[in-house]
């Protein structure tokens, strides 16, 4: 009998903010390590990723930055928008919530945290 069949599945990732974003690799899954995605707004990009597998990713905005995890086992699709909770402050930026964010199955929301290196917004 022949074993499980692993299958590929597509997370997209939108701009859906008047600021331009990046999505950018965490780990070195084998190929382009640190590759960085710049999104302008309304653009997206559509990842394969294989089923079941876990991927993290930082997604960032002006000085915000979410760390993400994604593991799926069907297509996905994420605003930038859903990855920051709307009215979030500085303060609650740098700390870790109780529950973590999950804004869409498959997706859970790390570690939001400010930026502040190569910021020349003011965002705070």
């Amino acid at each position: 009998m022949p074993g499980t069949t692993q299958y590929e599945v597509l997370l997209d990732f939108t701009n859906d903010t008047h600021d331009c974003a990046t999505v950018q690799l965490q780990r070195d899954y084998g190929r382009n390590t640190g590759a960085i995605v710049l999104l302008h707004p309304g653009e997206s990009v559509t990842l394969v990723l294989d089923a079941g597998t876990v991927y993290k990713y930082a997604l960032k905005t002006r000085s915000r930055v979410a760390n993400v995890t994604a593991r799926a086992w069907r297509d996905v699709r994420c605003t930038v928008s859903q990855l920051f909770p709307g009215g979030v402050s500085h303060a609650s930026l740098s700390s870790a919530p109780s529950e973590p964010l999950r804004p869409v199955q498959g997706i859970t929301v790390d570690h939001l945290w400010r930026d502040m290196r190569f910021c020349i917004w003011n965002d705070t």
